[in-house]
């Protein structure tokens, strides 16, 4: 999950973002919030996500599911369309062991190309692939997504569920598991071609047979299983259909019902969703949960706390269990999701040469560095869902918290002066000059510190 080192001389630094005016932002949430889809043209005028950007995603996941890192099923799915389907419908079986011969590989070159030869080897049958947490796979679209999420954040407020990003490649016909709806709100990226997406409020379908009469449906995911052609075409008499091409970004709630509609050649998007669900945390129960926290609750330049009603849930679940242990590990996944913009997942990691003594460090406005005392003496440092756990007495911790507020300034930093202003005095033991040097490489791993030019001088 390597991603292009930054030259280490490279004088411009330009973060792809997707933010939008609070303007938008105020008039959506009155608008459209958990309301009714909507279809958004011309909003960007950079940085939307790119072909190659999401093809590079692709490659990149496919690299890792080969190498055993990642479970397919749960991150990467293979569908192969069949038209030859029950009652006149198309349908689509999934592979469970994922080839060379399906997943995009970097001798292809590009998405075209792989397109051709995938085709080709299914004898001309048309497939999809849904990459789930996405943003996890490029620097580039994880900083679009939490970039476009501030707005979103600061109008509606940051869901506790989490959010990612989910590609959908390919040029097969429908959505793959047909008609559903999701838990999640989501926002559709058009990346290429058209997508053609027919949706339906919840009331609209919620009294077929097999959908569960339990009110809570509507806020759970759940299938439409149609029985033929004549009860596809009833289906759809009801549908309202947004049609997006490369660009446009749609919007529908979590209660809608949804699925993709043909279009030609290759087609890809990106969906981001947003989940005010229980925290997808293991072993948390979802009571005493909070769907969401104020956007000014989410790590910032000045020293940062985690929510009050974060802290609350955390201290009674680790009563009920008695483990400072368990306290622990959730403090520390929660400082993780929350140094992530929530978003779900850790970003990439960078492939950079380590810091030397005379270089310069800043940090990003964007992703600043969260540090969080845990139990039974020890520090959490973390950015952008990665984090560390350092042994620390009150004199480190101190050293600490000081050294993620400069970082955290956006000032520009020499490595050297920031390592002799840390143990300047300070007799703490278990933490060496080695260490701390390790602790800036690997913050500079988590793309949290940049290198950069050093300040001008002052003029006299």
């Amino acid at each position: 999950m390597l991603v292009p080192a930054t030259p280490p001389d490279s004088t411009v630094h330009v973060e792809p973002s997707l933010a939008l005016p609070r303007s938008f932002w105020k008039d959506f949430a009155r608008k459209h919030w958990d309301q009714e889809p909507v279809i958004f043209r011309g909003l960007f005028a950079a940085h939307f996500p790119s072909l190659e950007e999401i093809f590079e995603a692709l490659r990149d996941a496919s690299d890792r599911v080969l190498r055993g890192e990642l479970p397919p099923m749960r991150v990467m799915r293979f569908y192969i369309e069949h038209e030859d389907g029950p009652g006149g419908l198309p349908y689509y079986s999934m592979l469970f062991s994922l080839t060379r011969e399906h997943l995009p590989m970097r001798e292809d070159g590009n998405a075209h190309a792989y397109l051709e030869r995938v085709t080709r080897y299914l004898g001309g049958k048309r497939f999809g692939i849904v990459l789930n947490r996405a943003q996890c796979h490029h620097w580039g679209h994880w900083q679009q997504m939490r970039s476009f999420l501030s707005g979103f954040h600061e109008a509606v407020g940051v869901p506790l569920g989490g959010a990612e990003s989910a590609v959908f490649f390919g040029n097969y016909r429908y959505t793959p598991f047909g008609i559903h709806k999701d838990d999640l709100h989501v926002f559709y990226f058009v990346v290429e071609g058209k997508k053609s997406i027919n949706l339906w409020p919840f009331e609209a379908l919620s009294q077929r047979d097999e959908v569960p009469k339990d009110p809570g449906t509507i806020h759970r995911e759940s299938l439409i299983q149609l029985r033929d052609k004549a009860d596809e075409q009833q289906v759809l008499s009801h549908a309202r259909l947004l049609e997006g091409r490369a660009g446009d970004l749609m919007y529908w709630p979590a209660s809608y019902w949804h699925r993709a509609e043909p279009s030609e050649g290759l087609a890809v998007s990106a969906s981001l969703g947003v989940a005010f669900r229980p925290p997808d945390i293991g072993g948390m129960s979802p009571i005493e949960w909070p769907g969401r926290v104020r956007h000014s609750e989410l790590p910032g330049a000045k020293r940062w706390r985690m929510p009050a009603s974060v802290r609350s849930a955390l201290q009674q679940q680790s009563r009920r269990k008695n483990l400072l242990a368990l306290e622990r590990e959730r403090t520390s996944e929660w400082a993780r999701l929350l140094s992530a913009g929530a978003l779900q997942g850790a970003a990439p990691l960078a492939n950079q040469k380590p810091l030397s003594p005379l270089e310069w460090i800043r940090t990003s406005s964007t992703s600043p560095l969260v540090s969080v005392p845990l139990p039974e003496s020890q520090v959490l440092v973390a950015a952008n869902g990665h984090s560390t756990a350092l042994p620390a007495s009150a004199a480190l911790r101190n050293r600490l918290e000081k050294l993620v507020q400069a970082l955290n300034s956006g000032k520009p930093q020499q490595v050297e002066a920031l390592e002799d202003a840390f143990f300047s005095r300070l007799t703490a033991r278990g933490f060496n000059r080695r260490a701390f040097q390790a602790l800036l490489n690997e913050l500079v791993s988590w793309h949290a510190v940049r290198r950069c030019e050093p300040p001008a001088p002052r003029r006299r």
